[in-house]
């Protein structure tokens, strides 16, 4: 039940303008050959974002052997704060925060070691947390990885191609890039999103694909766990499997992540909320991401894919890439479309790119750096305090960690 009102008050907290079926198995045949998304404009970034290729390159040695490149094989390399230029009592500064605050890790890995690890609540290296919203850069990974496996053409093609449900409609419009981007056009509101969806859908994918059009395709940005929800079918029309059996075929093997998503009623794996992964295992996505998508020499998920990914999907939000948190440019609007004074973080680099879920997760990377910052905490709707669920979008405290973080980094 609480967790019922606390669904209820974060819509009522939106809604007054606080920022806070069974599905066919038939597979869709795959091109003769991979496919490459198209080439995205990059919008301006200042200062240029960091040089995928070059960092693929780095990363070609198996284990890193000729580069320095250091993989967490099996498990993440230690260190020092010392070790790596950072000063402990700024560490120990931003984990007093974390812990006044209901967390249950934070992480700081740089230069390819953790060099900093706390954990809380009962938790330890590998509890399975609830990442919410941070599964929907697990589910932009994977769409990259169907992608050029060939089992989804590409980004422009018609999602009704998987939706059997839209064609004949206007939803037939509908591409993948849309769904990636936040730019369906599927009717949202805060109440069918996350009281109706979230809490009561018995089957969300149906209950996401059901809703009607009521902007152009491409037109508006809104952040909407409906939209990404629709590609859980994507994945079973298109490759014989759930997005989970995807992932355990092509991506957390390959990252040495152990991993499991959660499900609706249904079974259907929710695409939209809830990878659940160690702190440490998350982590591995972003590492991944670092390195231009390539992995202790093999090319898990093609660099053009992270590259497009990490630059500003639409002009509306350039704080947003496909399905991650991007830093470089404005206009900037938080998960409740409510915009930013300025950058996403104006205190920290402009290469920053984040996975982000609700309740202040984050898994945050910094390519300048070469640094990773962790955290996860407790769903802020238990306690059912409003404050809370109002400054949650706008990630204040993920902002009151990473300060001290960023100002432990010494010369």
């Amino acid at each position: 039940m609480n967790r019922i009102l606390g669904v209820v008050a974060t819509a009522l907290v939106v809604a007054c303008g606080s920022s806070v079926p069974e599905v066919p198995s038939t597979r869709h045949e795959p091109r003769s050959s991979p496919t490459t998304p198209p080439t995205i404009d990059a919008g301006t970034i200042d200062p240029p974002a960091p040089d995928v290729d070059a960092a693929v390159d780095a990363a070609s040695a198996p284990d890193g052997a000729s580069t320095g490149v250091l993989y967490p094989s099996p498990d993440w390399p230690t260190g020092l704060p010392s070790d790596v230029a950072l000063d402990v009592a700024k560490l120990d500064a931003a984990a007093a925060i974390a812990e006044a605050n209901d967390s249950y890790c934070m992480l700081v890995i740089r230069h390819g070691r953790l060099v900093y690890e706390r954990y809380w609540n009962g938790t330890n290296p590998t509890t399975r947390n609830p990442s919410w919203s941070i599964a929907k850069s697990y589910t932009s990974a994977l769409v990259g990885i169907a992608i050029d496996r060939g089992d989804i053409r590409g980004l422009d093609q018609r999602a009704s191609d998987f939706v059997p449900e839209w064609q004949g409609t206007d939803r037939t419009q509908i591409t993948i890039r849309d769904l990636v981007s936040m730019t369906s056009g599927l009717k949202w509101d805060a109440f069918e999103d996350y009281v109706s969806l979230a809490t009561f859908a018995s089957d969300d994918t149906t209950f996401a694909i059901d809703r009607p059009l009521v902007d152009p395709p491409g037109s508006k940005w809104t952040y909407d766990n409906g939209s990404v929800q629709v590609l859980e079918r994507v994945f079973r029309v298109a490759t014989g499997h759930t997005i989970e059996e995807y992932a355990a075929l092509h991506l957390w093997p390959r990252i040495g992540s152990t991993a499991s998503w959660k499900h609706d009623p249904s079974g259907n794996p929710t695409t939209y909320a809830n990878v659940l992964a160690s702190c440490r295992d998350h982590a591995r996505l972003g590492y991944l991401y670092l390195h231009g998508g390539s992995w202790a020499g093999t090319q898990v998920i093609p660099s053009t894919w992270v590259t497009a990914t990490l630059t500003p999907s639409q002009p509306m939000n350039k704080a947003y890439g496909f399905l991650w948190w991007l830093n470089g440019a404005t206009p900037a609007l938080d998960a409740m479309s409510v915009a930013w004074q300025g950058r996403m973080v104006p205190f920290a680099p402009t290469d920053l790119f984040a996975m982000r879920g609700f309740g202040n997760q984050f898994v945050d990377v910094i390519p300048s750096l070469d640094m990773l910052v962790v955290r996860f905490g407790k769903d802020p709707m238990v306690g059912f305090d409003v404050v809370k669920l109002a400054q949650d979008s706008r990630f204040t405290l993920h902002d009151q960690i990473l300060a001290p973080v960023l100002q432990a980094v010494t010369p």
